[in-house]
């Protein structure tokens, strides 16, 4: 059983790239995303966003990676688990046992600075 966090990537924001919509882990597509405005609004991504002309992958930039006050990598990778868990038969088959470590690991790492995150809009998923 693997000990370490995987790091999951996915791919939103360039529609010619052949992983467009992937989801990778390793250097492989684990999973094709089906509803992309879904997957970002695990993230708060919202449809009115949408409309506005916001990305998702610009969304998400904006929200969780250049906001440097604090490092969201653990939330956003504990939250793609979570995605995984309910729409990858074949990420349960292979890694499902390691979840609930994986997530327990993460919940370590992330911060617990309530100011930060109650700016958050991952808010199903963290506890703050």
């Amino acid at each position: 059983m693997q000990n370490t966090i995987p790091k999951f990537v996915f791919h939103l924001s360039d529609p010619c790239s052949e992983k467009y919509r992937g989801i990778e882990l390793n250097g492989e597509i684990i999973h094709w995303i089906d509803d992309t405005e879904r997957f970002a609004g695990m993230f708060g991504f919202t449809h009115d966003m949408r409309v506005a002309g916001v990305s998702p992958a610009q969304f998400i930039q904006r929200e969780y990676v250049n906001r440097r006050e604090f490092d969201f990598t653990a939330c956003i990778q504990a939250q793609i688990i979570e995605y995984l868990r309910v729409h990858s038969k074949k990420f349960i088959q292979q890694h499902g046992k390691q979840c609930e470590k994986w997530l327990a690991q993460l919940a370590k790492i992330r911060a617990s600075k309530e100011e930060i995150c109650a700016t958050c809009k991952i808010k199903p998923f963290c506890s703050h």
